[in-house]
């Protein structure tokens, strides 16, 4: 996790308990970031969903946040493939 001005750069690879602590971390700030990017390693593969429902929870609450992965619906895992998803509001 790296905060660059008003971008929060992510690494794909977090664990829970780096999940958890970024939890804590973006609820007194999220009204100052405007992007989140995710980083990862060519075999960069998420050890938990929890960073996926972390993040979709944040977009739901600030819809003006800036987060390709989600704003596109796709997420290219290099070694299993595309990730695709349905929303419904």
């Amino acid at each position: 996790m790296y905060i660059d001005g008003d971008v929060l750069e992510l690494d794909i690879e977090m664990d829970l308990e780096e999940v958890k602590t970024l939890q804590e971390f973006i609820k007194d700030r999220l009204g100052y970031i405007e992007e989140i990017v995710l980083l990862r390693s060519r075999d960069g593969i998420p050890s938990t969903s929890a960073l996926f429902a972390l993040l979709f929870w944040i977009k739901r609450t600030k819809p003006s946040l800036k987060i390709d992965f989600i704003d596109s619906m796709r997420l290219d895992l290099e070694s299993y493939g595309m990730m695709n998803w349905i929303t419904h509001e």
